[in-house]
């Protein structure tokens, strides 16, 4: 059962991520007609916002723009702004020697956020929406992360969440996928076909920071057939390196120990593994 949530606060963040860089003012009316609210609705938003310092109306009172007060949460932000720099490197890599497109995803509550990605240069390729948030459960890049965290938070996550179907092709059948992250566990990498997007395969690998914790998750995507099952396998020891390079990074120190059992059996996606 989803958890009921507050729809004027849902409003307020819509509407502040309705500024970017190509627009830093925004009028009553383009807030008004963005959010689909009436302005009144919209003004009151707006008032709220900059009362809790958030917002503030321009030096020319053409508009509204956000609030240097801002800049206070940045600090919160750095280090996953640093992954991010720090990662590039590893991309380049990555797509270079596969061809395919890599890509960076961050742990974001229960979901992950493609963060970075370098794109492969065939006309025809998978292409990640940067900022776009995905459930765990079914994309490599998504599963790498969720095989890793705590049994509490998979619990949580399978409770609020869900294992919605992605494509006809997710696995939503929990024990099937209590069985691919305890394989995931074991080997240290994930591989999946046509669980988020169809025709499209994938190959991850965890990434780890100095606490030990998961947090991102590498990443190599492409199309089938030319991405096949054999290709994106033949990647993994490359995608491994750069995965434990990318940990190092961050002050990971790799754990010598045993990896955590896990429930391990054929499952009927590992042999036909994408994303």
């Amino acid at each position: 059962m989803a958890t009921k949530t507050l729809q004027s606060l849902e409003r307020g963040i819509d509407l502040l991520f309705l500024f970017s860089e190509e627009k830093p003012i925004l009028s009553l009316q383009q807030i008004s007609e963005a959010l689909d609210l009436p302005e009144s609705t919209a003004y009151r938003l707006i008032v709220t916002l900059c009362k809790k310092g958030v917002l503030a109306r321009d030096s020319e009172a053409k508009g509204y723009e956000l609030h240097a007060s801002l800049l206070r949460i940045q600090g919160g932000l750095r280090a996953r702004l640093d992954i991010r720099r720090l990662a590039l490197p590893y991309l380049k890599t990555l797509a270079r020697e596969s061809g395919e497109t890599a890509q960076l995803s961050l742990l974001q509550g229960h979901e992950i956020v493609c963060a970075e990605a370098v794109s492969s240069p065939h006309t025809i390729r998978f292409i990640p929406e940067k900022g776009r948030a995905l459930p765990l459960h079914a994309s490599a890049l998504g599963r790498a992360v969720l095989a890793f965290l705590p049994e509490a938070f998979i619990g949580r996550y399978l409770q609020q969440t869900g294992l919605r179907a992605m494509t006809p092709y997710t696995v939503t059948d929990l024990r099937e996928l209590q069985a691919l992250l305890g394989q995931i566990r074991v080997q240290g990498w994930a591989v999946s076909f046509q669980q988020m997007y169809l025709g499209a395969r994938g190959v991850a690998a965890p990434i780890f920071d100095h606490r030990g914790k998961v947090v991102a998750s590498l990443g190599i995507s492409g199309p089938h057939p030319r991405f096949s099952d054999r290709r994106a396998r033949s990647l993994v020891p490359g995608l491994r390196d750069q995965a434990r390079a990318l940990s190092a990074a961050l002050g990971n120190v790799p754990d010598t120990r045993p990896p955590r059992p896990g429930l391990i059996r054929h499952s009927k996606e590992t042999s036909a593994c994408g994303h």
